[in-house]
């Protein structure tokens, strides 16, 4: 039964890693982005991205001209009508910063978690009442 148990387990598990796996795969897009921007506490120099999903919440973001990934937490949303439109990264410009705020392919959109120094920006902004400018930047060519 204990036997059963484990092996159910880990098939469940191995399961949801290739899902999650291809996921990932299918959303793969190169980006050129020719500004400096912040993701989180990240900050992210100009350059070309592979931007990934991995899962239903996280973002990878992969400097082509450097090593390592690094991650941004989201939350996913769904608009059938985008479902043929390139894959993009949209940003929002607070003066000359620049801070990730979507992601978008195939119809699906992963909108990120504002961090604690855009959130003083936008509060400051707010005050003045202005609001950020927003920049898209579309994808050299979705990866498969």
């Amino acid at each position: 039964m204990k036997h059963s148990i484990s092996t159910l387990a880990l098939a469940t598990l191995v399961a949801i890693a290739s899902l999650t796996q291809a996921h990932a795969q299918n959303n793969a897009a190169r980006i050129n982005v020719p500004f400096a921007f912040n993701s989180g506490s990240e900050h992210f120099a100009a350059g070309t991205y592979t931007v990934t999903t991995q899962g239903a919440y996280i973002l990878a973001l992969r400097n082509d001209a450097q090593r390592g990934t690094r991650l941004s937490m989201g939350e996913f949303w769904s608009d059938a009508s985008s479902a043929h439109a390139p894959a993009s990264l949209t940003f929002r410009k607070y003066g000359n910063n620049y801070f990730l705020a979507e992601y978008s392919t195939n119809g699906e959109t992963l909108t990120l978690v504002k961090s604690k120094k855009e959130s003083s920006l936008a509060h400051e902004y707010a005050l003045t009442q202005m609001n950020p400018s927003l920049v898209q930047v579309a994808a050299l060519g979705q990866e498969k």
